[in-house]
């Protein structure tokens, strides 16, 4: 009988800590919401942005697999509540915004801690020791480049490593598929997390044929886009060029704008023919993209319906479009655009410089999240953002 008691006890403990974990990150969700948004200056925003990004260096937060919030210690338990590729692409972002604030600052010792958290990052690390590329997939390549970007130590081994990583995803078509057992898949995510690497490769390599996959892969996904517009659809089946998902889910073409801007802006510095190409596309989707931000400045999730819940890591996304469609043909109402989605932005930040209302991780073709919520890698995106509007801020 004493046994059966204190088996009894013991499970009645462990749901008891399980309900606490819930209840607990759903009640800091909410306290974390209570008098969100009330950033007036643009340069203490960026300062809490800035904090809170550089405490997460060392330990991110996690951006969870599902989309329910329950059971989350029973998850964590399993294994199975976080996903290493999520966690690649998220650090990238956060790596990214924060070298941009530090050179924006022209904090040294910043710029010190980032190179050192990125060497000591468990994915860089695990990367350098396995010299196998084949276990990788296009999920890292973007922690890659914010290894390169940053310029720490290891860049060298880092970009070699990449080069191979790069040559082993290479499919038939000589482009990279997002997904080694799918081929003939196309998706969107692609172009934002594997082209600025392959830029990047062909500047330390001095290699030809990056360049020539870097836009091979804009190229090639023509056949998405939307007839007579330059939304990208979420992925394509190559072989009849099927179109899959959504034209305008807001991080979708965020990935897309992420690969054409910094295409061009590498393609612009190194003084590459192709960066007028790029910059013909820029144009023609921060155009259409003006008449459908929404009163506050940002974009919903869906960019296309009104009515779509606003979203943070698209926003901050196409700000930085609508930043280098400024900067490319001087038009004051593209500048315009870009600080009024750092408006919204700004608007659901909460008190602790946490950026709110991002989109959880989608989970397939047409799977997208229904969860709201704190976000590393739109953190940095819209940190970023920000920093890279400092330099404007006079004409706004």
């Amino acid at each position: 009988m004493t046994f059966y008691v204190s088996m009894l006890s013991l499970l009645l403990l462990l749901a008891l800590a399980v309900a606490c974990v819930d209840a607990w990150r759903f009640m800091g969700m909410l306290a974390g919401r209570i008098r969100i948004g009330r950033w007036q200056d643009r340069r203490a925003w960026q300062e809490a942005l800035a904090r809170t990004a550089s405490s997460w260096t060392r330990r991110m937060p996690a951006v969870p697999r599902k989309d329910q919030g329950r059971r989350i210690l029973w998850e964590m338990v399993r294994g199975t509540y976080a996903d290493t590729a999520i966690q690649g692409w998220q650090a990238a972002g956060l790596f990214l915004g924060l070298n941009a604030y530090a050179a924006d600052r022209k904090d040294e010792a910043l710029k010190e801690k980032l190179c050192r958290r990125l060497e000591e990052h468990e994915l860089v690390k695990n990367y350098l020791a396995v010299p196998h590329p084949e276990q990788w997939e296009v999920d890292r390549l973007l922690l890659d480049y914010a290894v390169l970007e940053t310029g720490c130590r290891g860049a060298e081994r880092v970009a070699e490593a990449s080069s191979a990583l790069l040559e082993s995803l290479r499919t038939e078509a000589g482009t990279l598929a997002y997904r080694r057992r799918q081929p003939g898949m196309r998706y969107v995510d692609t172009i934002g997390l594997a082209c600025p690497l392959a830029a990047a490769c062909a500047v330390r390599t001095g290699k030809e044929e990056y360049w020539n996959l870097a836009v091979k892969q804009v190229e090639e996904y023509d056949v998405a886009l939307l007839p007579g517009s330059s939304f990208p659809a979420h992925g394509f089946e190559m072989e009849r060029g099927y179109p899959l998902g959504l034209h305008d889910w807001s991080r979708g073409i965020g990935w897309y704008a992420l690969g054409l801007c910094e295409l061009y802006r590498l393609m612009s510095l190194h003084g590459r023919p192709e960066a007028d190409g790029m910059a013909r596309r820029i144009l023609a989707l921060a155009e259409e993209l003006l008449p459908l931000q929404k009163k506050n400045g940002g974009f919903g999730w869906m960019v296309a319906r009104p009515e779509s819940v606003f979203e943070s890591s698209g926003t901050a996304l196409l700000g930085l479009l609508l930043l280098a469609a400024f900067r490319i043909s001087g038009e004051d109402r593209f500048l315009e655009a870009a600080f009024r989605a750092e408006k919204a932005l700004m608007g659901v930040t909460r008190r602790n410089g946490v950026l709110d209302m991002c989109q959880g991780d989608t989970k397939g073709i047409g799977m997208y999240s229904d969860v709201w919520n704190l976000m590393p890698f739109a953190q940095g995106m819209a940190l970023r953002l920000g920093v890279e509007l400092n330099r404007e801020e006079s004409r706004a």
